[in-house]
């Protein structure tokens, strides 16, 4: 450990209580999408960097940092500020952001807030040190990333409100290094039936329908829906080569039925049914040829069923993303981990999609970091972050600046 980290891991072990009440205090302000309200959070973080020292702009909410100048290279650290919904089965106030035996609860209190307080506070680590920014360091918190990063990342990056020759995301797993990313997409499959009484004109085989006999839009999605598990059958057989963290328990491509709608009453034929599904792909898998597949079943089937009225909509396609373990970035955040945990860690791979990709697509080489573990409960109840990890996830911030932009 140089002299320098090791100032400014000790001025970061001093802000502790500091860290923990700023997240305390995001985790009081709802900003779970839908619906979206930010107002109240985005301005509450625009102050903060403010406070510490940080040029900043807000964009449609997103809350946009910069400090240093254009004598280096220029770094991007990436935090989310929106949520997912709280939902039922709380034992914990979502909102209270209460301390109990060094956890913080809360929603958003690990997925993404968490990130959001460790960057900022890894600034300001850096500016009581003392440091001199050789290059620029953009501090961003921003939106949607619950729903695709629509208005949020996608606008920031696109929009050029943000440049960098690397960035390191905040919004994975804890204790490992993100290197490599698997492809997602999401394939709704829409059908359209016919409405009639349930039991005076059930949708039966001839001879036993005329006319009038309805089209039940939950059996035409039956066969669909064994496709697709017989396609997550196969799947099972082909494992990423590249290592997975140790609460990830998955090294296969999946297909997840998420989400199904049908139906209006219990004796009426449902006239709509509407499935989800949530296809993630390891980096070995072709992508694009498991889309052509289900798609070719899909026109298979309406050849086979002329009553078949359905519509296929992919609103969502990422392929999997890379990052060099061996270039100079990576190699400086391989060496902030080893000095916070004394000892080597391994870059990883994660099946969660992130925002990662628009930094990746725009050229952006893009490393993933987190607060992440199993036991946190993200998009469930009683989400929660332990103390230690935010305070680590501070260091690797602040380390990483200080070693890329010194």
């Amino acid at each position: 450990m140089i002299p320098e980290e090791k100032i400014v891991i000790e001025k970061i072990e001093n802000m502790r209580e500091e860290i923990v009440e700023f997240l305390q205090n995001l985790v009081k302000m709802p900003s779970e999408v839908p619906p979206g309200k930010y107002r109240e959070i985005s301005k509450f973080i625009e102050s903060k960097m403010l406070e510490v020292g940080i040029k900043t702009q807000r964009k449609k909410n997103n809350v946009i940092g910069e400090i240093g100048n254009e004598t280096g290279p220029s770094l991007i650290f990436y935090a989310h500020l929106d949520t997912d919904a709280p939902f039922n089965g709380w034992t914990k106030n979502p909102y209270g952001g209460e301390k109990i035996d060094n956890k913080i609860y809360g929603r958003g209190a690990c997925d993404d807030k968490s990130c959001i307080a460790a960057e900022i506070y890894a600034v300001k680590a850096l500016q009581d040190s003392g440091f001199n920014f050789n290059g620029k360091l953009f501090v961003t918190a921003v939106i949607n990333e619950e729903i695709g990063g629509i208005l949020g990342a996608d606008y920031i990056v696109n929009k050029g409100l943000v440049k960098g020759d690397a960035c390191l995301i905040g919004d994975s797993l804890c204790d490992y290094p993100v290197a490599y990313r698997a492809g997602t997409f999401q394939i709704s499959f829409i059908i359209k039936g016919i409405r009639r009484h349930a039991q005076g004109w059930p949708d039966l085989p001839s001879p036993n329908r005329n006319k009038y006999s309805g089209i039940n839009a939950i059996n035409k999605m039956l066969p669909i829906m064994n496709f697709l598990m017989e396609l997550q059958e196969e799947l099972k057989y082909k494992e990423t080569k590249y290592p997975i963290h140790p609460d990830m328990p998955s090294k296969i491509s999946s297909v997840n039925l998420t989400l199904m709608e049908g139906g209006v009453s219990v004796n009426s034929v449902p006239d709509k049914c509407v499935l989800h599904c949530l296809i993630n792909t390891i980096p070995e898998q072709d992508m694009a040829a498991l889309k052509s597949r289900i798609l070719k079943f899909i026109e298979d089937l309406k050849k086979k069923d002329p009553d078949l009225d359905i519509r296929v909509q992919i609103p969502i396609y990422i392929e999997p993303e890379i990052t060099d373990i061996n270039s100079d970035f990576a190699l400086i955040v391989k060496d902030v981990y080893k000095t916070i945990y004394n000892e080597e860690r391994e870059f990883k791979i994660i099946l969660p999609t992130t925002d990662a990709t628009f930094f990746h697509q725009k050229g952006i080489e893009t490393i993933l970091i987190g607060t992440i573990r199993g036991d946190n409960n993200i998009h469930s109840v009683d989400e929660f972050v332990y103390v230690e990890d935010l305070i680590n996830l501070t260091k690797i911030y602040a380390l990483t600046a200080l070693n890329y932009l010194k």
